[in-house]
């Protein structure tokens, strides 16, 4: 059936039960694909009604003059929500004869910006996408004294200004829906484990739990306790400090743990019932920690969701409850907004929120 909708490749990846990269390998790379895959694949794509986009070779985009470039960069490529932008800008640019080229900056400011200024160098670049944690307002110069548009992605425009457009997943939605899910299935109190306060999507998530737990009129707490970094070592630290706290709580000792100090923060004399990460490194990380020494059970001592939707959420026996972030659509929506702004010269620069996705799995209660 022809579909009615523009379809993608992560529509595909969804439907099939299989990652991106799975679907990108049966389209460009088959040998590397198993039978049974290929066989799910392509009974999605046949049922979705996609058509594969013919890409042009990397080696003519760069060579010829004709097909224009986008330059991506990207805060850090290890993480997916950035890798699912680059796959929605992808899409956009190959049906519009284009192609995106992608650099890493590995999460350094200046390294960021020597980036960005490499591509306002490059005569076939036609615009910049910037994927950034931190404040873009030195990128955002250097793209306009190079008249090259620049488009934000996961980053408003500085606070007072509007001199580069914007795409963004509603981060405190992200929070809100979080903290809702805990406080349905029975948790009243709740912890937001992150650290770097500074970055934005940081802020309004916690702000949107701190929005549902307002609504409950007192009935459910929440408190911040500072991972420390977003990685998954940091939460497995975190995890393994509060699996001591819950263990003391029920009254139980260890003698792993009996001698430990560490004293984390909670809501009066308890600890967490529910937990939300700041990203899905630290829930994977806290997750370990917690069940680590069969201190904790998820969920039943405590449930854990995440924020991002990596594509390693699955720990040990423990799917993690995440709110998905819509990366694909940012990438796309950020591509149409691009193109409106090379071709339309009344093109006023905006933002664009889009929002995030529950996906209930078992790290928190039915």
């Amino acid at each position: 059936m022809p579909a009615t909708k523009k379809v993608g490749v992560s529509d595909i990846a969804k439907h099939a039960g299989v990652s991106i990269g799975t679907v990108s390998n049966y389209l460009n790379y088959p040998e590397r694909v198993s039978d049974t895959l290929k066989a799910k694949i392509s009974a999605s794509i046949a049922e979705l009604g996609y058509v594969p986009r013919r890409a042009m070779p990397v080696s003519a985009a760069s060579s010829s003059p004709s097909t224009p470039l986008v330059g991506y960069v990207m805060t850090d490529i290890e993480h997916s929500l950035f890798t699912s932008i680059f796959e929605g800008i992808q899409e956009v640019c190959e049906d519009n004869g284009m192609q995106v080229i992608g650099v890493n900056a590995f999460s350094d400011l200046e390294r960021q910006h020597e980036l960005v200024r490499l591509f306002t160098q490059m005569p076939d670049v036609v615009g910049i996408m910037l994927a950034t944690v931190q404040d873009p307002t030195e990128d955002i110069a250097i793209a306009d004294a190079a008249d090259k548009p620049i488009i934000l992605l996961d980053h408003t425009s500085p606070i007072g200004e509007n001199t580069a457009c914007s795409v963004q997943e509603n981060n405190a939605t992200c929070g809100r829906l979080a903290a809702e899910e805990l406080i349905r299935s029975g948790c009243r109190r709740l912890a937001f484990v992150a650290h770097s306060f500074d970055y934005e999507a940081i802020q309004d998530r916690y702000l949107g739990m701190q929005q549902a737990v307002m609504r409950t009129g007192g009935d459910a707490t929440l408190t911040v306790i500072d991972s420390g970094g977003l990685t998954f070592d940091d939460g497995m630290e975190v995890g393994k400090r509060l699996a001591v706290e819950i263990n003391k709580a029920r009254g139980k000792t260890s003698s792993n743990t009996s001698d430990d100090p560490t004293t984390l923060p909670n809501n009066g004399d308890l600890p967490p019932d529910g937990i939300v990460a700041g990203s899905d490194q630290l829930a994977i990380g806290l997750s370990l920690g917690l069940t680590d020494e069969g201190l904790c059970s998820i969920p039943a001592d405590v449930s854990v969701i995440g924020t991002e939707n990596v594509r390693n959420e699955s720990v040990g026996n423990t799917a993690i409850t995440v709110v998905a972030a819509p990366g694909a659509d940012m990438g796309r929506k950020a591509m149409m907004t691009m193109l409106d702004e090379i071709n339309n010269p009344s093109h006023i620069h905006g933002s664009t929120m889009l929002d995030p996705t529950l996906i209930r799995r078992a790290s928190t209660r039915r």
